[in-house]
């Protein structure tokens, strides 16, 4: 009997796990067939056939169906070590086992019923019931955004309001080639279109009607044509090129405003996000230059390249070279981000040659964007070593600027000589360029005021004794010149660019102490550039220059003769009537304080908001509506009228305006002045 019971407790334990696993595939085939439908448009053939599929193969590839008893026993022996694996002892019959088999299977099916059965398949029944879900709501929220869209032709969106006359319009959209878009129909009047796309209305009337017409912007009327014999279908088409609103007018009723949005197509924005604009590269870095470009478009990019012009040579001998560096993937895509290096060597640039770039892209549509221009040079050694300009007066260049020079050279010399150098004498000779490297910068940190010691630790002026010491006092409010964060003998550009100099020496006096001097040259030249610029940009150059008065008539001096001295006249040419932005203005405190009376404002008004309509009608054209509607006597929402003269009025400017005087009646301000 207590074999017979765990037997069935294996039974039961094989028809759980089996309908798991089936619920599991089960799950998982069914999000396979939402997503189906939910790509192919809400088609229920796809959707039945990818849950068909899903099913066979999620079946053949987890094939939880197979589960057998013999792969349970396995299964509970490996998980279950109280069993001391001998659950096959259950799927032996009572013949086959021996008196000691015996006894262990009534033990083992007596801790089974002691024991938790494990469930193997109840986490990944878990992550497929999230799946499910997750593809359910994601198939709620997209039927509810597909209600508003029109995938197909065929497919038209239900009228929820038409113009008096009209049982109901068609209209038919096909967006340009170059969008990648698929015509479309809609069943409303308000229009929000790509640039350039074809329009067909067909409108159904309710009765049969002699014309039917559109007034455009309020100002130009299209007959439509009609269709059939019966007077009831009109049509008419047009490429829509410019923005503005209609109305349908039908047997002698006209309709509301309709907004006729168009999208214009935006020129490819290209961003270049390395390298900078100006980018020097010194001695020791590498000549490849990683660039990287992000495309964006509306549409879609068609074409991109990189313009680059190599510039040699100086003064009357400079030459340039242009060629066109390709990126190696197509295009087609509305967003890429592209990456090249920029070879310098391959591009021939030797050392004081300049390297300008810009990346140019066109959309599908022809239009075509370019970036900024960006520079990178190579910084010419020879250049900065030469002593040209040494003699012209610099207000910031010390006497002692060719030192840095002088390390340089000597540390070239000790790198050509080193295979003809023991190593403690490299070393030491090494050891003494740092040294020498170190003196340089202690004379240049005197400019920042370096030469005394930072960072004593000043005694509070709460200490007993400190009460009435003006130096201590002073010393809160004084400048020091001797302080590096203080000294005032340069601008604060020029202090920066002597401090990165003095961290340059100071990086070169490094690697020569730690015997690395073909590692300092880079750090060296790097220092020697920013003083040679520095020098440059500190040079006072006067250009000559000529002014030419008029001559004096000495005969005419002190004489008190004023004949020929007029008087300056002012002239001023004053607008007659209103500004547009008065009128305006008057209209927002009419509409505030609902003063009536004021017709002829409101229609000037009116007018200025249908030009900003028939310009931008999603922004204008409801305040326009609501404002006839004021005019017309009617019910409507001042709150829109308002927000939409808001947005048309200009910024206010900020004026200057006089002090208030104080309430003493000038009293202060002239004992200030006789004090």
């Amino acid at each position: 009997m207590a074999k017979q019971e765990g037997v069935e407790r294996l039974v039961v334990l094989q028809r759980r796990w089996k309908a798991e696993g089936f619920a599991y595939c089960l799950l998982l085939s069914l999000a396979i067939g939402l997503v189906g439908m939910l790509l192919s448009g809400w088609n229920w053939v796809i959707g039945v056939g990818g849950l068909v599929i899903g099913l066979v193969v999620l079946l053949w590839r987890v094939p939880y169906w197979r589960i057998t008893m013999t792969d349970i026993v396995r299964y509970l022996d490996r998980q279950l070590p109280g069993l001391e694996e001998s659950s096959g002892l259950l799927l032996k019959s009572g013949e086959e086992l021996g008196p000691l088999e015996r006894l262990q299977a009534v033990r083992m099916v007596d801790r089974m019923g002691r024991m938790q059965m494990p469930k193997p398949l109840r986490k990944k029944l878990w992550i497929a019931e999230g799946v499910f879900l997750f593809v359910v709501i994601l198939c709620i929220g997209a039927g509810k955004e597909g209600k508003r869209m029109v995938d197909s032709d065929n497919e038209k969106v239900v009228v929820t309001k038409v113009s008096p006359g009209v049982q109901g319009v068609t209209i038919t959209i096909a967006p340009p080639a170059y969008t990648g878009r698929v015509k479309r129909t809609q069943g409303s009047f308000s229009l929000r279109v790509e640039e350039g796309a074809f329009l067909r209305w067909e409108i159904r009337t309710s009765g049969a009607m002699d014309t039917v017409s559109f007034l455009f912007n309020d100002t130009s009327k299209i007959l439509l044509r009609r269709v059939d014999s019966s007077r009831t279908v009109w049509e008419y088409s047009v490429l829509a090129a410019h923005p503005g609103f209609y109305q349908v007018r039908a047997g002698g009723r006209v309709s509301e405003l309709y907004k006729l949005e168009v999208i214009k197509d935006e020129p490819p924005a290209i961003s270049v996000r390395s390298p900078q604009g100006h980018t020097v590269l010194d001695y020791g870095e590498s000549t490849k230059v990683p660039m990287r470009v992000e495309l964006r478009d509306d549409y879609g990019i068609g074409d991109a390249s990189v313009m680059a012009t190599v510039s040699s040579g100086r003064g009357e001998a400079v030459k340039f070279k242009t060629q066109e560096l390709r990126w190696s993937n197509g295009f087609g895509g509305m967003k890429y981000d592209l990456s090249k290096v920029l070879d310098l060597s391959a591009m021939e640039l030797k050392p004081g040659d300049e390297l300008y770039f810009y990346c140019r892209a066109k959309d599908n549509h022809g239009q075509e964007s370019r970036s900024d221009m960006y520079i990178i040079t190579l910084a010419d050694t020879a250049q900065l070593m030469s002593l040209e300009g040494l003699t012209l007066p610099s207000n910031v260049k010390p006497e002692f600027f060719r030192s840095e020079r002088q390390i340089i050279i000597e540390t070239e010399q000790l790198l050509k000589s080193r295979d003809t150098m023991s190593v403690a004498d490299f070393n030491a000779k090494s050891n003494d360029l740092g040294i020498d490297q170190k003196l340089l910068r202690l004379r240049y940190g005197k400019f920042l005021g370096e030469e005394a010691e930072e960072g004593d630790v000043k005694e509070p002026d709460t200490k007993p004794g400190a009460f009435g010491d003006a130096a201590k006092i002073l010393d809160a409010y004084t400048d020091k010149h001797d302080n590096a964060e203080d000294a005032t003998f340069f601008e604060p550009a020029i202090k920066a660019q002597l401090k990165a100099t003095l961290s340059e020496m100071w990086k070169a006096e490094l690697q020569l102490r730690t015997y690395k001097p073909a590692d300092a040259l880079p750090f060296e030249y790097k220092a020697l550039r920013l003083l040679k610029d520095l020098q440059q940009q500190s040079r006072s150059f006067v250009a000559k220059t000529g002014v030419k008065v008029t001559p004096l008539n000495p005969g005419k001096r002190l004489t008190g003769e004023l004949k020929g001295v007029e008087a300056p006249v002012q002239k001023a040419i004053k607008e007659a009537g209103l500004s547009e932005e008065d009128v305006l203005r008057m209209v927002l405190g009419i509409l505030e304080q609902r003063i009536s009376g004021r017709e002829g404002l409101m229609e000037e008004a009116m007018r200025s908001l249908g030009k900003a309509a028939a310009s931008r009608p999603g922004e204008f054209l409801d305040g326009y509506r609501e404002l006839r509607k004021v005019v017309e006597g009617k019910d409507a929402d001042i709150r829109v009228v308002q927000e939409a003269i808001g947005r048309l009025l200009p910024v206010a400017r900020a004026v200057p305006s006089g002090r208030v005087s104080a309430p003493d009646a000038g009293l202060s301000g002239l004992y200030f002045k006789h004090l």
